[in-house]
Order: C-alpha cells, then structure tokens, then sequence
C-alpha cells in the first residue's frame, strides 16, 4: 500500500512538469576526472558528463558521455547567471540559484588544476552544482519564472545535448536525438512561454515528452541486450 502510494504521488508530480523541464524528471548527471598525457611530464585534465536516462523500469537504463573542459563547466555557470538576469522582480528562487553558482562553482586556477586533489574537489563541485540546478529548475515554485524555464532550463539542455561533432560521433546517439529533438523543438517556438497560464497545453506536451523518453530509454536497452546475445 505504502509504495502505490509513493508511486501515485510521484505520478502526480511528474504530470504537473512543464515540458521545458520535464525531460530532467528521468535523468540523472555526473561527473569524472579524465586525465590524458598529450606529453612527457605534462597532464591534461578534462571532465566526462556522463548523463543517465531512468526509465520507469528501474533495470533499463540509457546513459550517454561527453568530454567537457572545465573552462566549457565555467562557461555554463556563466550563461545560467547571465539567462537568470540578475535583478529582475519574479516570485522564483532566482536570486537563490544566482548566489549559488557565484559563490559555490569552483574557480579557476593558474597553477596544480591537475593534482589530485584539485581535481576531485572539482568533480564534486561541478557533480552537485549540476544536481542542484536540476532540483532548482525540478522546483514548482521556480515555473514562474519565464527566465527559469526559457534561459536556465535550455542552456543547461543545450550543455548535456552537445555540439553537432559530438552528437555525430557519439555511440549512445539516440538519446541524443532525443534530446536535439526536444532543443529543435525549443528553437522552432513549440516551447514558448507566452501562454504559461495554459496549463493543459503544457501537460499535454509533457505527455508527448514522457512517452518519448520511456521509448528511448527501454529501446536503448533493448538494442543493447539483442546486440550481446
């Protein structure tokens, strides 16, 4: 009785997500040191995103990498304070998030970026820093704020999707196409904002969302299996 419960409430919760956010409803992010040796005696440290898509089957996963710089991390934190306009009046938690990626985002340094401990206080850094934008943009209360579901929610979309190179390239694509769907969507309008009172339209396009990223996620797997056996 008590895990129907959870699972109506969780129902409930998912099918209020306006379709701005509503792909991170499934998707978890992490991330990873990955060192290289270019030359002798020189470390190169850059950061794997590696990104997972839930399906409501917890035993079907899709999860996809890319290789971020952490300049490329620092530039995210850059466009999300810029996306978040800082000073506008809105009922969100904007002034929050702001306060958060200026003070907690780890800074850049000149000398010993590669040591070991550098780079693990970062990974931790940048790991919950994505965890929590994500329970920002996740926040009901934060939906009022067109900044929030136009500015922060596509940039950080356009961060796990990747450039064009990497989509080509990448082995775990179709939960890329996925995703470059849903950003083609956003560039073409279909994500507008304008009618933000029109809730049923918006739990209409979550719907059509949901459906895709179950199918992505157990397709994914279901590949994956036929291709061992």
């Amino acid at each position: 009785m008590g895990t129907k419960r959870i699972r109506k409430n969780r129902s409930q919760t998912v099918d209020t997500l306006p379709p701005q956010v509503a792909w991170l409803d499934d998707i978890s992010m992490a991330v990873t040191p990955l060192v290289s040796w270019p030359q002798p005696l020189y470390r190169h440290v850059n950061y794997m995103l590696t990104v997972t898509c839930h399906s409501r089957n917890k035993a079907k996963l899709s999860t996809w990498q890319l290789v971020r710089s952490f300049d490329e991390f620092r530039l995210l934190r850059k466009r999300l304070m810029a996306a978040l306009d800082r000073g506008h009046f809105c009922q969100a938690e904007c002034p929050w998030l702001y306060t958060f990626l200026k003070s907690y985002y780890p800074t850049s340094q000149l000398i010993g970026s590669s040591l070991t401990r550098v780079m693990d206080r970062r990974r931790k850094k940048l790991t919950r820093s994505l965890a929590t934008i994500r329970s920002f943009l996740m926040s009901k209360s934060n939906h009022v704020c067109p900044l929030v579901l136009m500015g922060v929610a596509s940039e950080l979309l356009k961060f796990v999707v990747g450039k064009q190179k990497e989509f080509e390239q990448d082995c775990h694509g179709e939960a890329l196409v996925w995703l470059r769907q849903l950003l083609q969507r956003w560039h073409e309008g279909d994500l507008d904002v304008k009618h933000l009172s029109n809730h049923s339209n918006m739990l209409s396009n979550k719907s059509i969302i949901e459906k895709d990223s179950s199918a992505l996620c157990t397709n994914t797997m279901a590949k994956h299996l036929q291709t061992q056996g």
